[in-house]
């Protein structure tokens, strides 16, 4: 793996974290606004580079199972690279 890969990884296991940690343990307001900054950020790369990183994210998502890797599948949409 590549850092580029373990960086996109630790981008999806934190909005695994986000998505799928009840309320209870986690505001959801804070998480909603923690998902949209990391969504800002990654919608300020080059169209080239935001290629890369859905290609990232599909790959990576073979890693998950069930929802997880449904929700990291549709990480590119949900954080608007495309």
């Amino acid at each position: 793996m590549t850092q580029s890969h373990h960086l996109i990884k630790v981008i999806a296991d934190m909005a695994i974290f986000l998505e799928f940690t009840g309320e209870n343990s986690l505001n959801p307001d804070a998480a909603v606004e923690m998902m949209e900054h990391i969504a800002a950020e990654l919608q300020l790369l080059k169209d080239d580079e935001k290629i890369r990183v859905i290609d990232y994210f599909a790959e990576i998502a073979k890693a998950y199972r069930g929802d997880e890797s449904d929700f990291v599948k549709a990480l590119p949409d949900t954080l608007g690279l495309r």
